[in-house]
């Protein structure tokens, strides 16, 4: 299996498209499911607000997936070991919340961007974003399809 990674919300964003998306404020991958059928081109899971573990997330990721809403995680905050495991489940556009200085921005950039563009670890085998190894190139195209 070759799969080739994709990221249909960071294209939009470079054609200068419009995209309309919800929020979700919930733990549930029911309702996240529900609303990946409502037409929506992203959907924001909170991590910040919105009492969401890692395991959650996941589950909402999962039942997002089928469908063509786009999912954004907003995670609790910009720490490099939660980027790191958000990013590993397979989010491919984060929402980083309380930014306040360029430093700070700098060590999140680093922190999504596999060597030699940044710092995130590399632990591709056991990622569901590389399919369990199954993505060829993965690192690279991770690097590329990353929106932040």
């Amino acid at each position: 299996m070759n799969a080739i990674l994709s990221n249909p919300f960071k294209a939009g964003l470079l054609q200068g498209e419009a995209q309309i998306g919800l929020w979700l404020s919930s733990t549930s991958s029911y309702m996240a499911e529900i609303a990946a059928t409502s037409g929506y081109d992203w959907l924001l899971i909170d991590g910040e607000h919105a009492p969401n573990t890692i395991q959650d997330l996941y589950h909402q990721l999962q039942a997002i997936a089928p469908y063509a809403s786009q999912p954004v995680i907003r995670p609790v905050e910009g720490n490099r070991s939660l980027i790191k495991q958000v990013l590993d489940i397979g989010a491919r556009t984060l929402l980083i919340p309380m930014v306040d200085t360029a430093e700070q921005a700098r060590d999140i950039v680093s922190a999504t961007r596999y060597p030699p563009l940044g710092t995130r670890g590399v632990g591709a085998g056991v990622a569901r974003a590389a399919r369990w190894g199954r993505v060829e190139n993965y690192m690279a195209q991770a690097n590329d399809e990353l929106c932040l």
